[in-house]
């Protein structure tokens, strides 16, 4: 009944009643309090304050035994000097043993002096406890003062307060008591005083918390009714803020509660409308898809407060789905970075329902979600702690792009995905498809433009080069570069195709190159790579780890690195020649036009490759005619067979450890075969005459480079032979023939090849001498070194000859 009638008074009776009781109740404890525990506090203020003046006179008297050594003069010269200053004491007095039992040796009164104290008064010295008496008796006995024969007496003017506390010397022992004695009237007077005081302070203090209370309740009471009235306004003019909070039972409840669902809902419609414009501004503003997703991602896990968003799209084929944009707003315990990573659409039941009917899907999180939903759908697209979700189609012309998934893992009531939420995604999908398209044909024709200017730049180049190695660091560097590869590898046939060896490749490790060509062989119709060949089809392999067609190489992955591959055919005029290899550091899902781009590449690299094959093929056969001319041109003397090779095979190691290369290195290696060819000008008899020559044999002989020269003139070396061919002979020092150059005036393969030279014709037997020991032949191109030869090609040339290697023994041999 009370209940009824408090519930139906207004806000101002019921801050009456409530202020009214909380002042009754406040009054009472602070009455209770006075009445209680003032007198008591000092009370034992005085018991503390005997002690303290027995301190006081422990630490004044020099006390060290009782009672031989204790100064009575002393102690009752301070006992007067303290009575005098204190009005407050009436007496003090001091009692302490001896023979004839405790007295009072000490005091204030001079009739008390020597009387015997009574049990209160000597209490103290054997319980070393301090006592309160109070109105002449401690509320034990009721006896008065004592007078020696163990009663009390009263003192004059009214009751007194006596505290008893002992006396201790140096050593700490209790050696005597001391009693004071105060007036009651004054300690009553004091008591009376601080509840005065107290009240004073305590009706102030109420009527500041009176008005503090008064002032808070009204902000409670009235303020929310406020709050009210001004967000009505602000609705009014379009402006509304976040809900009032206001939680109660009362007619104020029931206004915010009305209130806070109207706010509610016209903050809803205006985020959805504002995430509109918004994702509509954004979107239009980018040409890429990915970056277009993942601006709507953000925006829809952010404004519409999911705990996160994911967008996954059709690949080309159409089986499978790419996760392609993630959002979350708050941590997910589960939650898997995924951006990249594709599923099987078949594996994705809710996922795949969505893609074939085009209508959204909300999922609730209960027995039937989680027995129907596969391990890879939460794995890859939901997490074991959604509680619901929301799968929305993303439609193009009439066609599922891909799906929208939103997911909450808060505990909803009532589905966080109603009917209208529902309406409002498939709007903003709508917009966000349009953005899509046309991101899409804009990165279909920058793709076009860039896949055009690539080729381009594939094509110039392959046509300055006709080396395998130069080919595949083009693809790799130009194609790979652009779609994220790292590697790249040429294969080609052995002799009986039965296995695929790697001719050229580009940042592979010689490691993984050996272990393909001799350890892990690739047969011809095997694998990844035998297929692409046999088949003369592209063989793509997205995850090394996982595809069971690559489980014979996996290991062989394992010594480079790489994750995936693609390996296309090299096919000029209907026939393959081998095939190259795209490799990714990571698992990778390569789109249609980059593997359209991959097969024009393979294409202008096969042509090019059948090129440098011809190429090759041409340049053996020209080596091989040379080899032939020099061959002819040693047989002339039994002596000198095989010199012009074995000069080449020197003066071409020698080069390569000085860092030659290319077209030097050819240059040098054909100069060597051919720098005697002028010696087919010189008379049998003294190439082959077994003697000394004379002057005039001599000078013929040395005319043999000038006629080399005359004879290459004609020849179109596709590298500057002649020069190195005329100048073998030229010394260092100036002193040679057949123009007397001198030092770096002397062609570079000259240099080297007069070491070569010299070296091989001393290690030759002639008809006029045995040929020297290899150490005697080093030791005798050391000596002329810095005049007839070049000082760092002979310690070049040397270390080569000396080192402990394979091919250093066969240098030393000839071979």
């Amino acid at each position: 009944m009370r209940v009824g009638i408090i519930s139906r008074l207004g806000l101002r009776g019921k801050l009456s009643i409530l202020i009214i009781l909380m002042l009754a109740a406040l009054s009472l404890a602070l009455n209770f309090y006075t009445a209680n525990n003032l007198a008591d506090a000092i009370n034992q203020e005085y018991v503390r304050r005997a002690v303290q003046l027995a301190g006081f006179f422990e630490s004044e008297l020099d006390i060290h035994s009782v009672p031989g050594n204790l100064e009575v003069d002393e102690l009752q010269r301070q006992i007067d000097s303290l009575v005098g200053k204190d009005d407050e004491l009436e007496k003090v007095s001091v009692y302490a043993p001896t023979r004839e039992g405790v007295v009072v040796i000490a005091s204030s009164a001079a009739d008390s002096i020597g009387r015997m104290a009574d049990k209160d008064e000597a209490a103290p010295i054997f319980s070393g406890e301090t006592r309160f008496i109070e109105n002449g008796t401690d509320g034990a006995d009721g006896k008065p003062e004592g007078d020696g024969s163990g009663h009390r007496t009263t003192v004059q003017g009214g009751n007194m307060v006596e505290m008893l506390a002992p006396l201790h010397d140096n050593d700490g022992e209790i050696i005597a008591s001391i009693g004071i004695h105060l007036n009651e009237n004054a300690r009553d007077s004091l008591i009376l005083s601080q509840k005065i005081r107290f009240a004073i302070i305590s009706n102030a203090g109420l009527i500041i918390l009176l008005v503090i209370l008064y002032f808070s309740l009204s902000r409670i009471l009235i303020r929310p009714v406020q709050e009210l009235t001004e967000s009505t306004q602000l609705v009014g003019e379009a402006g509304w803020r976040q809900p009032s909070g206001v939680t109660r039972n009362d007619e104020v409840g029931n206004l915010a509660r009305a209130f806070d669902e109207m706010a509610v809902s016209l903050e809803s419609r205006e985020e959805e409308v504002r995430l509109l414009l918004s994702a509509s501004v954004a979107v239009s503003s980018e040409l890429h898809v990915d970056k277009i997703l993942q601006i709507l991602c953000e925006k829809i896990a952010a404004s519409m407060k999911v705990t996160y968003c994911r967008i996954a799209l059709l690949d080309d084929s159409g089986e499978n789905m790419v996760v392609k944009a993630e959002s979350t707003t708050r941590e997910v315990p589960d939650w898997h970075k995924g951006v990249g990573q594709s599923i099987p659409l078949s594996s994705v039941k809710y996922h795949r329902r969505v893609v074939e009917s085009m209508e959204p899907l909300v999922l609730k999180h209960d027995e039937h979600l989680i027995n129907g939903a596969s391990q890879e759908e939460w794995e890859w697209a939901l997490t074991s702690d959604t509680r619901s979700a929301l799968l929305l189609p993303l439609i193009s012309k009439g066609e599922v792009l891909g799906v929208v998934t939103l997911g909450e893992m808060r505990r909803w009531e009532r589905s966080p995905f109603s009917s209208k939420k529902i309406e409002f995604y498939q709007i903003l999908m709508s917009q966000a498809a349009v953005a899509i398209e046309n991101a899409q044909l804009y990165e279909k024709t920058e793709w076009q433009v860039r896949e055009l200017s690539i080729m381009h730049k594939i094509s110039q180049a392959f046509t300055s080069t006709l080396d395998y190695q130069e080919v595949v660091g083009i693809v790799a560097k130009r194609v790979g570069n652009f779609i994220g590869a790292q590697y790249a590898s040429v294969l080609l046939p052995d002799d009986r195709c039965q296995y695929l060896k790697i001719a050229a490749s580009y940042n592979l490790s010689a490691e993984y190159v050996w272990t393909v060509n001799k350890k892990s062989r690739i047969p011809v119709g095997s694998g990844p790579l035998g297929m692409a060949f046999s088949q003369q089809r592209p063989f793509f392999i997205n995850d090394v780890e996982n595809d069971d067609s690559y489980a014979p190489w996996k290991h062989v992955a394992a010594v480079q690195g790489y994750s995936s591959l693609i390996a296309l055919p090299l096919m000029a005029k209907g026939q393959t020649l081998g095939v190259i290899c795209i490799y990714f550091d990571q698992p990778r899902h390569l789109k249609k036009n980059e593997i359209n781009l991959l097969i024009t590449a393979a294409n202008e690299a096969a042509i090019a490759i059948e090129n440098s094959q011809i190429y090759e093929n041409l340049q053996d056969a020209f080596v091989g005619t040379i080899k032939s001319l020099a061959e002819t041109i040693d047989a002339k003397d039994a002596y000198t067979r095989g010199h012009s090779e074995k000069v080449a095979l020197y003066a071409e190691a020698t080069a390569r450890s000085l860092g030659l290369e290319g077209e030097e290195l050819q240059t040098i290696r054909y100069a060597g075969y051919l720098h005697d060819v002028g010696k087919i000008g010189i008379p049998d008899a003294i190439l082959s005459k077994p003697g000394k020559l004379t002057i005039k044999e001599f000078n013929i002989v040395k005319k043999h480079p000038v006629l080399s020269d005359r004879i290459l003139k004609p020849v179109d070396f596709p590298f500057p032979v002649q020069p190195v061919v005329r100048h073998h002979h030229e010394r260092y020092d100036g002193k040679g023939y057949p123009d007397n150059l001198a030092g770096e005036e002397i062609p570079m393969g000259a240099r080297i090849l007069a070491v070569a030279d010299s070296y091989e014709a001393m290690t030759s037997d002639r008809p006029y001498r045995k040929a020297l020991s290899v150490d005697k032949a080093l030791e005798e191109l050391r000596r002329n070194s810095g005049t007839q030869f070049d000082k760092r090609i002979v310690v070049e040339f040397t270390s080569i000859v000396s080192a402990d290697k394979p091919a250093s023994r066969r240098l030393r041999k000839g071979a």
